[in-house]
């Protein structure tokens, strides 16, 4: 007779009892309950072991753990505990590069299980969102390299010794490559065009600057222009100001994140140990740290830089009917 999903259990313990009166052949009494003869001894064996709690479905799951398994287990604790803030879909991919020789991998829900076993998952915070009111401007996508640059103050610490930190990170939108991740001082106008130009001159220089509407790079002056952005706008640059909800530079927050949980925490002893370690940490980002928006590799195998002499400023023109003056 079929079985309904509702009432498994039931039929199961019906099957027992008629079992148990011994007054029909098992092989007729199994024949009528739509079961062979080897589940009709199972179910009874699990009955008398267990009682009723005996009939109920069991896990197909090992009861022990394999060798092979153990082993994998015990080399993904280490590369977690050695890189906390790295996901399931990276530590696989890091499994496969170190031990290729080692057979079949793990799969991601398996590494993702063993992680939380050990206690050493993260749950990610919940944040509300805000949004600017205003006109929303469209964002310049980034198709190549180059193309979009964004720069920010990652904002400011104590190294152990007390003194106040600030690293100055720019980082290529479309390589996810980390330019620049040093402190800054002073933190002025000045020294941050001076980094720029080393990273222009070195790298080339972008379409787009994108930054937040914070000091040096935002201020009172026409179109929020500082300084420091009209430079970079008498390059060629085109400057992007963040507004929330709209323009975002939600990618460049995403890494500061990851720098403060891999370099910052806990601060280095001095300033010139915790630039070294934030050195440290820039070509490990690169180099080394797989991105899953570039197919778990690096942001170094898709970066080109492209070295050139700064451009001549262009100077700012005016309808011919305009008064024009100079002030200061």
């Amino acid at each position: 007779m079929p079985w309904k999903d509702a009432s498994v259990i039931e039929q199961r313990a019906a099957l027992v009892r008629v079992l148990l009166r011994g007054r029909e052949p098992v092989a007729r009494v199994c024949d009528r309950f739509g079961v062979s003869r080897q589940t009709g001894y199972k179910f009874l064996r699990q009955f008398r072991a267990a009682g009723r709690a005996g009939l109920r479905d069991r896990s197909r799951r090992p009861r022990r753990e394999s060798a092979q398994a153990r082993r994998w287990r015990s080399r993904l604790l280490r590369l977690r505990r050695a890189h906390p803030r790295w996901g399931a879909r990276k530590l696989r991919w890091l499994l496969r590069q170190r031990f290729q020789a080692w057979g079949r991998w793990p799969a991601e829900r398996t590494v993702q299980r063993w992680i939380a076993q050990a206690g050493l998952a993260r749950v990610p915070r919940a944040r509300p969102r805000r949004v600017e009111p205003g006109p929303a401007r469209p964002a310049t996508l980034a198709r190549r390299a180059n193309a979009v640059w964004t720069i920010d103050l990652k904002g400011w610490f104590r190294t152990a010794d007390g003194h106040k930190i600030e690293p100055l990170t720019v980082r290529d939108l479309w390589s996810r490559f980390v330019l620049w991740s040093q402190p800054l001082s002073p933190r002025t106008e000045e020294a941050v065009r001076r980094i720029c130009q080393r990273l222009f001159r070195r790298h080339g220089v972008p379409r787009v600057l994108r930054c937040d509407r914070g000091n040096p790079f935002f201020g009172p002056g026409p179109c929020g222009f500082t300084r420091l952005s009209l430079w970079w706008w008498r390059l060629g640059i085109r400057v992007e100001f963040v507004r929330r909800g709209q323009v975002n530079n939600n990618a460049h927050e995403q890494m500061h994140r990851v720098l403060k949980d891999e370099a910052v925490r806990p601060a280095s002893g001095s300033v010139p140990a915790q630039a070294r370690r934030l050195a440290r940490w820039r070509w490990r980002y690169n180099h080394a740290r797989p991105h899953e928006s570039l197919g778990l590799r690096p942001p170094a195998t898709r970066y080109r830089s492209r070295p050139a002499p700064l451009p001549k400023l262009r100077r700012p023109r005016y309808p011919s009917h305009w008064l024009v003056r100079r002030v200061r």
